[in-house]
């Protein structure tokens, strides 16, 4: 059975784009990250399967000794910055402040090397590549914030589904992208593997499209902790916003565990062969 790689962005359910809610008023809002992350941990405990965690700076801060479990349980600890800001939101500056900070804190807290890095809601897209630049300069050797499927928020449409190294501006990065897992019919990108879109879909569906995609390549996919969380305060807000970030959430650990059972997971990390010759896509 081909693996594919199961990860997990730490963030707490008022982090998201879904609210957009500044950065200096988090303090307002009830704290759920710790708990909704132990209920994976406690999940892929029992299953025996082992993930790549993005870990957002601000929750290590707040919550190191979840930090601390994640690596102690044999998991992958990986970046996912430290505020969840997006980069196209950012300047180069500003990005690499974000990016050594979370990343430092990190190692701090674990006693482990940062190499993997994913951007808050995909957000290396055309007008932030300078991004994948900062991440080599910064040590890190593979990346997982490119989305090949255009949305309102980020995407290049036009990248790989397989893992590559990039091209910008004529030079090719040592660094690998990790596209999150698309299915493909002809010149139509449907998502399916993580997030709003694995909530929704059919159980067989889902498992039907993974099947498919591990007849040629390893599949990524991506879940939240605040998505196994339905206990999370429930906002007056706009009807997209309660099916983004609202709609199943009560039956979403059951289903992720099906899911858990019928393939097989690892982390990120594993699926990478260092000796294997990765193409090179230009994106500029």
């Amino acid at each position: 059975m081909m693996k594919n790689a199961l990860t997990i962005d730490v963030e707490d359910w008022y982090m998201t784009q879904d609210f957009n809610f500044p950065y200096v008023t988090w303090d307002k809002y009830e704290d759920r990250v710790e708990y909704s992350t132990n209920l994976i941990l406690d999940l892929l405990l029992e299953v025996d399967a082992k993930a790549t965690f993005f870990v957002l700076g601000c929750v290590a801060a707040r919550h190191p000794e979840l930090v601390r479990r994640i690596v102690q349980q044999g998991h992958e600890l990986a970046s996912h910055g430290y505020t969840h800001q997006m980069i196209t939101q950012m300047s180069k500056e500003e990005f690499r402040d974000d990016l050594v900070r979370s990343k430092t804190l990190l190692e701090e807290i674990s006693g482990v090397n940062i190499t993997c890095f994913r951007a808050p809601t995909w957000s290396i897209t055309e007008s932030s590549l300078w991004a994948l630049e900062v991440l080599e300069e910064e040590g890190f050797l593979y990346d997982s914030s490119i989305q090949p499927f255009k949305t309102h928020l980020s995407g290049i449409s036009n990248a790989p589904l397989a893992f590559f190294h990039p091209k910008v501006k004529g030079k090719t990065l040592r660094i690998l992208e990790v596209p999150p897992t698309l299915f493909e019919i002809g010149p139509v990108r449907t998502p399916f593997a993580g997030g709003l879109y694995f909530r929704v879909l059919p159980y067989f569906i889902v498992k039907y499209l993974l099947q498919t995609v591990n007849k040629t390549r390893p599949g990524v996919t991506y879940f939240h902790p605040w998505e196994v969380d339905p206990g999370q305060p429930h906002l007056e807000v706009s009807t997209f916003t309660k099916i983004t970030h609202y709609a199943y959430l009560k039956n979403n650990l059951g289903k992720i565990k099906h899911f858990l059972h019928n393939f097989q997971f690892c982390p990120l990390k594993e699926l990478i062969v260092e000796t294997k010759e990765y193409p090179v896509f230009e994106l500029s």
